[in-house]
C-alpha cells in the first residue's frame, strides 16, 4: 500500500462499505414507501438508494481491501444467522434522517455484528453505524420530517439476516453497487479450553 505525505493513500483507493440487506421483498418495500414519501414531498436525498443497513465506510487499495476481506471472513465463520424485525418508524432529528428501526432484540443482534467488523483493522478513519437503522430520507427539514411522519404511521418489515455484503462506490451513478457477499459461517466457537490447576505443597 503506497502512502503519500500526511499519511493518505495512494491515488488508486476506491471507496467502500459493508452493509447487511433485506431480501427483495424488504427491497421492494422499502422502495414503494421512499416512492410513497416523494410524491408527498419532492426529491430528497437517497430517495433513489437500495434498502441497506450501514455497518461501515472506508476507503482501501485493492492490498488492504483483499487484507480487510480475508478479515470479514474469518470472524463471519463464528456469526449465527437469525430473522431480523423492523417495526416502527424513527427520526434521527440531528440530520433529518427518517428511517425504519428494527425491534429490540433484532437491534441487538445486528450490533453484535457490526461491532465484529468495526472493530477490524482498517486502513483508514471510517465512519461507523452507531444504531442499525433502514434509511427512508436523509437530509429532511422540518416540515419535510413532519409529513414524514405524519403519512408513514406503520410498518412490518422482516427478512432473515445471513450475511453482509461488500459494496463499492460507483462514481458515474452517485451510488455504491453490491460486488460481493459475506456469509455468516454459523459454527459454533470452541470452548475455552482452562488448563489444569497444580498446587506445588
Amino acid at each position: 500500500m503506497t502512502l503519500l505525505k500526511g499519511g493518505q493513500m495512494s491515488a488508486h483507493v476506491e471507496k467502500y462499505s459493508f452493509v447487511f440487506q433485506p431480501c427483495e421483498k424488504g427491497i421492494q418495500l422499502v422502495k414503494s414507501i421512499k416512492e410513497s414519501l416523494k410524491n408527498k414531498i419532492g426529491w430528497f436525498s437517497s430517495c433513489h438508494s437500495l434498502a441497506h443497513i450501514t455497518i461501515c465506510e472506508y476507503q482501501a487499495d485493492m492490498d488492504m481491501l483483499s487484507h480487510i476481506k480475508r478479515q470479514v471472513a474469518e470472524v463471519l465463520k463464528f456469526e449465527q444467522s437469525q430473522y431480523v424485525y423492523f417495526d416502527e418508524y424513527q427520526v434521527f432529528p440531528q440530520n433529518g434522517t427518517f428511517y425504519i428501526a428494527p425491534a429490540l432484540k433484532s437491534k441487538q443482534f445486528l450490533k453484535k455484528k457490526m461491532e465484529a467488523i468495526t472493530q477490524l483493522d482498517f486502513p483508514t478513519e471510517l465512519y461507523k453505524s452507531e444504531e442499525p437503522h433502514l434509511t427512508v430520507g436523509r437530509k429532511l427539514d422540518q416540515e419535510k420530517l413532519a409529513i414524514a411522519s405524519e403519512n408513514l404511521k406503520a410498518v412490518d418489515l422482516d427478512f432473515f439476516c445471513s450475511s453482509i455484503f461488500l459494496r463499492k462506490f460507483n462514481p458515474m451513478r452517485k451510488q455504491y453497487d453490491i460486488i460481493e457477499e459475506f456469509k455468516f459461517g454459523n459454527f459454533q466457537k470452541p470452548p475455552v479450553e482452562v488448563g489444569q490447576l497444580s498446587f506445588d505443597f
